[in-house]
């Protein structure tokens, strides 16, 4: 083998090379180990004091719940059960909550409505069914309470012409603000109808509380021009989807939306329809005859015989017995005079019903809730000149 200049073996000169190489690995090896350590221990410090402070969160978390809270109960009273069985069904109709009416467009200038006074007018409607239904719960027994909304809850903008200039809001808020006043608001304010159902449960003890809708013709987007859009594409029905949602906690036995516009119910075991009202056309400013030829369709269509028939539209409280297998209740409206008054020589007066039902007689009481006092709603027009001699 071939020596090198200095005169030493190149095989040595290799080997050194070799040793140096492997002692140059094991350090780096030795390096990668200690800066893993260091990794090592410094993640550890981490896990020890993220450790402690868990264990301190935890010591909290224990140290609160020795700390002694105030649990409201909820205990429902139970009602006598000698008292003799009533349902009870509560209407709303016709709130078209949005609408705006001036008193310079109303027959002697007596009507008027905006979001201000339906705020007074829904405080009065509470008061008058929590107040009756107090009274109706000494003498007999409340098995069930149905809330009918049954549409015209909000005043759309193109059912008539000039209707927009006849809103105080547009739908959209109207829609919005509505499902706030009646079911509840984010910020914690118990809506109206929270209020109504928390009420039948918890202080009279009713079982079973639904609450079935219907939408109506003013929330239809487009009216009768827009032709056969969805029923979903309705106010109304945004409205019910909203106020369902709000209410999901709320004890409520049945919450039934029909865009379709109607729905069966039972009361007290007799069959029930509830409708909007825009279905029945009268003839000469009667409804008698529109409400009859809806029962005698209605029958075929659905093939179902119901035994009453709720709904709304015409503004005009009544009920009404359909030949002899029917009768036809309307609930009435929260506006009163507005400005079509004037054009068809008719006002309203603000009122809502409440209808209790017996299993062996149906219909037992017809109760009118009204929501302005007479003086306001039975004012003479105004009269000039001098007194007659």
């Amino acid at each position: 083998m071939p020596k090198n200049a200095s005169g030493g073996d190149g095989l040595d000169e290799f080997r050194e090379i070799q040793r140096a190489d492997i002692q140059d690995r094991e350090r780096i090896r030795r390096d990668q180990v200690d800066a893993e350590l260091k990794m090592l221990r410094r993640e550890n410090a981490q896990y020890i004091k993220l450790l402690a402070s868990q264990e301190q969160f935890f010591d909290r978390i224990v140290e609160a719940t020795r700390v002694k809270v105030h649990v409201p109960k909820f205990v429902a009273p139970k009602q006598s059960k000698r008292l003799p069985a009533r349902s009870v069904v509560v209407p709303i109709y016709d709130q078209q909550y949005g609408q705006l009416v001036r008193p310079a467009d109303t027959p002697g200038q007596q009507g008027a409505y905006s979001t201000e006074i339906y705020d007074q007018r829904a405080k009065r409607w509470y008061d008058g069914v929590t107040s009756h239904l107090i009274k109706q719960s000494a003498s007999y027994r409340l098995e069930e309470m149905i809330i009918l909304l049954g549409g015209d809850h909000v005043e759309g903008d193109e059912i008539y012409a000039g209707m927009a200039w006849q809103l105080e809001i547009d739908p959209v808020k109207q829609m919005i603000e509505l499902a706030s006043k009646m079911g509840g608001s984010n910020d914690g304010q118990v809506g109206m109808l929270q209020q109504l159902v928390r009420f039948a449960k918890a202080e009279l003890g009713i079982p079973w509380v639904a609450i079935y809708c219907v939408p109506g013709n003013h929330g239809k987007v487009g009216g009768k021009k827009s032709g056969a859009r969805p029923t979903t594409y309705n106010w109304d029905w945004g409205l019910h989807k909203i106020v369902e949602d709000k209410m999901r906690n709320d004890p409520v036995d049945e919450f039934v939306i029909k865009p379709d516009g109607s729905v069966f119910f039972y009361a007290a075991g007799f069959e029930c329809q509830a409708i909007h009202g825009e279905q029945i056309k009268g003839w000469g400013g009667i409804p008698f005859y529109g409400i009859a030829r809806h029962d005698a369709k209605s029958v075929r269509l659905h093939n179902r015989l119901y035994r009453y028939l709720f709904h709304g539209h015409i503004h005009q409280q009544s009920q009404i017995n359909i030949g002899t297998g029917a009768e036809a209740i309307v609930s009435g409206d929260w506006v009163g005079p507005n400005n079509m008054s004037g054009a068809i020589m008719a006002a309203s007066r603000p009122k809502q019903a409440i209808i209790y039902f017996g299993a062996q007689y149906g219909i037992t009481e017809h109760v009118p809730i009204y929501l302005t006092d007479a003086d306001e709603a039975l004012t003479p027009s105004q009269i000039y000149g001098k007194v007659a001699a």
